[in-house]
């Protein structure tokens, strides 16, 4: 005799409004947090947050928020230590802080080419 299972309720696929997706995005992209954590966290697969993010970026480029590939720069009053320290290749002259907590230090002489492919790996893209 064979066995046989009898599904007796239909799940019904949940509707995410586009303000939760945008929670849901930047709760992942706090430093700390991973995808996975916080897909768990809202019992979605960490290929939907994926998706989600893909469509949020999507979106911000088509309507004009990236505007032209700069993000803003704050300068701070104080002069961090670390900028002046001598390294191996001289004084760092800029200091990079990345959202995701990621800290670079780039001296005088960077090439932009390295530095924007390191950049953009770090940015995830």
């Amino acid at each position: 005799m064979t066995a046989v299972e009898v599904i007796t309720s239909v799940e019904r696929r949940r509707r995410w409004s586009r303000d939760e997706k945008l929670r849901i995005v930047a709760e992942s992209a706090r430093p700390g947090r991973t995808a996975s954590q916080v897909a768990r966290e809202h019992r979605i697969a960490p290929g939907q947050l994926f998706t989600w993010r893909r469509q949020l970026l999507s979106e911000a480029i088509e309507s004009g928020v990236a505007g032209d590939g700069f993000v803003p720069v704050e300068i701070g009053r104080e002069r961090s230590a670390a900028l002046h320290a001598p390294t191996g290749a001289g004084d760092r002259a800029i200091e990079i802080r990345l959202p995701n907590g990621v800290v670079i230090g780039v001296g005088n002489a960077v090439e932009v080419e390295p530095l924007r492919r390191v950049l953009t790996a770090l940015a995830g893209r």
